[in-house]
Order: C-alpha cells, then structure tokens, then sequence
C-alpha cells in the first residue's frame, strides 16, 4: 500500500482533533475530558508560532488522511515529547505507525533531543507495544476514571527512551 508521510498543512489540524475524538469515542469509549484535551493540543500546536524542534505530521492515501503523530517540546529543553499519534483503523499494520514513527524520531535526533516521553494509557494494548519496541519503558502510571464515559478505571501510562 502507498501512502505519504509528511508535515501538516494548516487546517489539518482539525482532522487530528477529529480523528482522536471519532476513534477514542467508537474503539474505547472516551469522553470529553479526554476529547477535549486531545482537541486543545491539536490546535494550540497550530495556532503558535512554529518551532523548529517540534512538528505534526501526517500520513495521506489518495487525498485522505490516514494517521498523525506529534513532537513537541517539553519544559526540559533536551526532552521532546511524543502526542497524538494515531492511524485509522482500515490502515493499521501497513508500516503507516512505523513510518510516523520513523519521521519523528529522526527530527528528534537532528532537534538535538536526548530523550523522548509519552503518555499513554492502559487499554491502548497495541499501542504500548509500539512503543516497547521503538525503544521506550514505562516509568510511572497514573490511575484515571475521567476519560472512560462509564467511568471504568484505566492507567496513564509515562514511557520514557533515551535518544544518546
């Protein structure tokens, strides 16, 4: 399958707020605290002044867009963060995570970061397994009712990866 992985364009952020809040919501039944932070990233990464150690990319098929996955830096200037990664159901295991992945860890690498984290959470099973063998270990886990719409208890997860 061919596909493009490559930097948003304006606008497109509003498919990554659209995206998380379709998926989260169908697959693990999410409500608006989680949609609404998801959402708030998205478009607060767009409407700042753009940084050259940060960047959202997107995978395209055909015009339609199929995944994100976002670095951002953190308050630690060595440490980058890895947000909003995610591929649409129908494209998942077609290389489209690894290639996201492949993207933001080398502009990690060339922005000079020595370490990247995440948050995740519990129910993202496969996810987590991604991230495990991208190279990152989890490092602290956060009980949390919000996010489930019945209020089921899941865990944030803080995964961790050094970069040197």
């Amino acid at each position: 399958m061919e596909y493009t992985v490559r930097p948003y364009q304006h606008g497109e952020e509003r498919y990554v707020a659209q995206a998380h809040r379709r998926i989260y919501s169908k697959e693990y039944h999410w409500g608006a605290v989680f949609i609404d932070y998801a959402e708030k990233i998205a478009l607060d990464f767009a409407a700042k002044t753009k940084n050259d150690k940060e960047e959202l990319w997107v995978a395209e098929k055909d015009g339609e867009l199929i995944g994100c996955i976002m670095l951002c830096q953190t308050e630690e200037p060595p440490v980058g963060q890895l947000r909003l990664f995610l591929v649409e159901k129908n494209y998942r295991c077609y290389g489209v995570g690894s290639a996201l992945s492949k993207a933001l860890l080398a502009k990690a690498k060339e922005a000079g970061y020595k370490e990247l984290i995440l948050w995740t959470a519990s129910p993202l099973t496969d996810a987590i397994h991604h991230y495990e063998k991208m190279g990152f270990h989890c490092i602290e886990k956060v009980p949390n009712r919000d996010w489930n719409i019945e209020g089921e208890m899941l865990y944030e997860v803080k995964m961790t990866m050094k970069l040197v």
